[in-house]
């Protein structure tokens, strides 16, 4: 029955989820880490040999002890003590030849699974949909990707260990058992008490412990996450000591937790220690009380037990040390295996491929809303047609931004469709879709590389295209005018460039592909009417000849469009053109003489300014 929950074990199971790919590994692992074990168990039987010979007494040690008489009657030379000696030495060259050789295959199956299971998480969290990034902390999923599956290869790094060990403890165990049963006995108690004081350590210290331990690291690479990303607000607002604060007390939580847990996990091996003197001590006591008449008859049985002890026991106390380290590992490898084996929704492709946009993107009664928040979009009916500029405008959170997420599917309509020349987008290969598409956001993704690797983003471009591209966006110059051109490196995030410059750096990126249709969402919203000036005379230039799809707050970058359409609550209320919309004097009118109210006032207080 203890077998069966012992193969039950939900621990076990998940243990062997990770290491079931890797046969060949286990296979190797196992007969190496044996053949070390038979090696150190023959060690155990030459010494005894040895001892017989060299005190010139034969101290019965039962019929295990033939085994070396009859592997010594091949060796040439007669002398048992001579040719025992030289057995010996070429059992510990074979004995540490596949110890060393089970420690090689262990570490690189431990760096196997690491970086196959590491590449899986890391898949795993791309292929996500987007509504997965929104609901998960940055800290979380960079310490799940690059943090934990360190730890699971160190698990399987431990297990081999372990293996090892015990394999040990049985080969010379064995031994010991066939030179003296009753002084065995002793050594078996001891094993038996070691072994449950470590597992009621590690079930309900280390593994709780370990629990706590993610958690703390979890908030660490959090905070961390969000300092350098906020890095510039922090230092504005001259907050960095409360971030230090924060961050700090994420760290004493995780080294409370450890410090708690390596202060448990010191006790079995100490404790070993003493027992052992005081097993020793007492089985040299009552082998004197015994044999006092006879002791040096006993001496090459005592001596081989001493030997077997310096072996045994560092053996127990390195088994219990890996059961704590594992159990303490053990939380991190269970979330893991829940990432790896849960259901992450992710964005289905379809089978059509498009192959050039011919007419228009239609929506046809879509709606949408986020999880636990009311309809962002309500019964959408819009079209956007091609070679044409269309532009959304309304309030923040009209849904202006929505609509571009489900052109681009980083979500799919919860009720209703979007036709992509009569095809339904959810059939659309979206690789295929999307390459179709230029796409430009307020919020631009700038990475610590070459201003050519940023513009060219991974696509397979030459340098001719990379500078047509930048040519395009208005950006060329500025590029050519720095000492490195496009080979210079322009910071996380872009942070050497100003914000007009990564703008247009993002332009170029979106047109290196030359899309047929461009989205931009709220493009130059975050930019100061110089640099808007500059990025809109970009957007001018690239839009002739293209599907244009402009989002955007400030009405005055939409004038010249050939369709506006505004948004409200989620809702259409109005669509024309310009001066349509503000002879129906509606919402467009309402939002576009706000807007200009707002400028003259700007206006009358910079000369009031300039004349004071």
């Amino acid at each position: 029955m203890k077998f069966l929950n012992f193969i039950n074990n939900p621990r076990l199971k998940i243990c062997w989820y990770f290491l079931k790919p890797y046969p060949h590994y286990i296979f190797g692992i196992t007969i190496l880490t044996f053949a070390s074990s038979f090696f150190d168990g023959i060690n155990v039987l030459i010494l005894f040999s040895i001892l017989n010979s060299a005190v010139g007494i034969n101290a019965d040690a039962g019929g295990i002890a033939k085994i070396i008489t009859f592997i010594l009657n091949f060796f040439p030379i007669k002398d048992k003590l001579i040719s025992s000696c030289l057995l010996l030495i070429f059992s510990v060259i074979f004995k540490n030849g596949f110890g060393y050789l089970q420690s090689i295959v262990s570490s690189v199956a431990g760096f196997k699974v690491w970086q196959d299971i590491q590449e899986k998480v890391f898949v795993k969290c791309i292929s996500a949909d987007y509504q997965y990034f929104l609901d998960h902390k940055q800290g979380e999923i960079i310490y799940r990707v690059y943090s934990a599956p360190s730890s699971l290869g160190s698990i399987l790094t431990y297990l081999p260990q372990a293996l090892s060990e015990f394999a040990k403890l049985l080969a010379v165990g064995f031994i010991l058992i066939g030179i003296s049963p009753y002084a065995s006995g002793a050594i078996i108690l001891v094993g038996v008490l070691y072994y449950y004081l470590t597992k009621y350590i590690a079930s309900n210290i280390s593994y709780n412990m370990g629990k706590g331990r993610v958690v703390a690291c979890e908030k660490q690479n959090v905070l961390l996450g969000e300092t350098i990303s906020g890095i510039r607000q922090i230092k504005v607002f001259s907050s960095e000591n409360r971030w230090i604060k924060n961050f700090f007390a994420a760290m004493q939580d995780y080294f409370k937790l450890a410090k708690k847990d390596r202060e448990f996990s010191l006790i079995p091996g100490y404790l070993l220690d003493t027992m052992t003197i005081v097993l020793l001590s007492l089985l040299l006591i009552l082998a004197k009380v015994l044999y006092s008449a006879d002791f040096a008859v006993i001496l090459p049985i005592l001596g081989t037990f001493a030997y077997a002890f310096q072996k045994i026991m560092p053996s127990l106390s390195q088994l219990g040390n890996l059961r704590i380290q594992i159990m303490g590992t053990l939380p991190i490898v269970e979330i893991l295996y829940s990432l790896l084996n849960k259901n992450i929704k992710q964005i289905k492709d379809g089978p059509e491929e498009i192959k050039e946009f011919k007419k228009e993107i239609k929506f046809e009664d879509v709606s949408f809303s986020y999880p636990g928040r009311k309809g962002v979009l309500k019964g959408l009916k819009l079209s956007f047609e091609k070679g044409k500029m269309t532009a959304i405008v309304g309030h923040s959170g009209a849904g202006k931004s929505t609509i571009a997420d489900l052109i681009i599917r980083l979500f799919d309509v919860n009720y209703g469709r979007i036709l992509i020349d009569g095809i339904d987008i959810k059939d659309c290969k979206i690789s295929s879709w999307l390459s179709k598409i230029g796409f430009v956001t307020q919020d631009t993704f700038i990475f610590n590389a070459s201003l050519a690797e940023n513009i060219a983003f991974g696509l397979n471009v030459d340098m001719n295209e990379i500078i047509q591209a930048a040519k395009d966006a208005n950006v060329h110059d500025f590029v050519a005018s720095l000492a490195d051109g496009y080979e210079t490196v322009v910071g996380d995030r872009g942070m050497k460039l100003s914000g007009g410059q990564r703008q247009r750096i993002a332009i170029a990126r979106a047109l290196v592909h030359k899309p047929e249709i461009l989205i931009l969402d709220e493009a130059t919203s975050s930019l100061d009417n110089i640099s808007e000036a500059i990025v809109q005379k970009a957007i001018n230039n690239i839009s002739r000849n293209r599907t244009v799809i402009v989002i955007a707050h400030r009405l005055s970058t939409v004038i010249d469009s050939d369709k506006i359409i505004v948004l409200e609550k989620g809702e259409v209320v109005e669509e024309g053109k310009h001066e349509e919309l503000l002879s129906m004097k509606g919402f467009y009118w309402a939002i576009y003489n706000k807007e200009r109210s707002s400028l003259s006032n700007q206006f009358v207080r910079k000369e009031v300014a300039c004349e004071g």
